[in-house]
């Protein structure tokens, strides 16, 4: 998911060395050979599958798959270049609003997302919103938006885990535990997800059990440290207070009658998690 001139394999071979000339680290050096030598291939497939009726599914293909490797500029680029050929859908017009919120131009992607929100890409506009308004440092908003997101596309760990992360930033851990629990449970292999969990228990004051499933999901070190730099951030943040005020008749009812903790999808999900099941 996620230029226009041909510039083929061995500019990019030609870059790669003289970046390699340049750098002086041989690994480094390799690896932006082998993204560069990437990206030319990707763009030399674009153009010799310019769209036309028999190919351009393939060509939308490749659009994506330059958006997968973060090659979002050049997304946008092609994104044009179909439009031209074959129209737009509302799958291009998500595409090319991924894309603006990716490099950053931010309006443009926030009125792009929204004329999708009465379309089939309603759950990812929304979900595009949120994004956007995490990217401001606004998780209040984001969480607005990703629950809408969430009651178009259930199922959706990537937007259920978004929607938790999104709460916890904004201070509402009681609410981010559901939408991280279901996650964590519908993508097990998926380090992200696994890794709000994390922090979910670390803000929650349950470190032990935290480093059992982030030892359990093997997350490296570098987003282990992300994972406690982000607990100690939210942990600083003021939680929202909600206070109830009970009558008095109800106080005295509540009073005499015992409260049994009741066990939640969401603890047993951990025990498995965290307790090697």
């Amino acid at each position: 998911m996620r230029a226009q001139r041909r510039s083929g394999p061995f500019l990019a071979v030609i870059f790669g060395i003289a970046l390699l000339a340049l750098g002086g680290c041989a690994s480094n050096s390799a690896r932006v050979y082998a993204q560069q030598n990437e990206a030319a291939q990707l763009r030399q497939q674009a153009e010799e599958k310019a769209p036309t009726p028999d190919n351009k599914g393939m060509y939308l293909g490749l659009i994506r798959q330059m958006q997968e490797r973060g090659m979002y500029f050049a997304s946008l680029a092609h994104i044009d270049a179909y439009e031209q050929q074959n129209g737009s859908t509302p799958e291009v017009q998500r595409l090319r609003a991924d894309a603006l919120r990716e490099t950053r131009q931010g309006a443009a992607a926030e009125a792009a997302y929204r004329k999708l929100l009465s379309t089939t890409e309603a759950g990812a506009a929304w979900h595009g919103l949120g994004l956007l308004a995490a990217q401001n440092s606004d998780y209040k908003g984001a969480a607005i938006a990703l629950r809408e997101a969430v009651k178009r596309e259930p199922t959706n760990p990537v937007m259920l885990s978004d929607l938790g992360f999104a709460l916890l930033r904004s201070g509402d851990v009681a609410s981010a535990r559901v939408p991280l629990a279901q996650a964590a449970e519908l993508a097990p292999d998926n380090r992200k997800m696994i890794g709000n969990l994390a922090l979910l228990l670390l803000v929650s004051g349950d470190g032990e059990k935290a480093r059992a499933v982030m030892d359990k999901a093997a997350l490296s070190a570098d987003s282990r440290a992300t994972v406690y730099r982000l607990a100690a951030e939210i942990g600083q943040a003021p939680q929202p207070v909600v206070m109830a005020i009970p009558s008095a008749a109800a106080a005295k009812a509540t009073s005499s009658v015992p409260v049994l903790p009741t066990a939640t999808p969401f603890q047993s999900m951990l025990d498995r998690f965290g307790n090697g099941g």
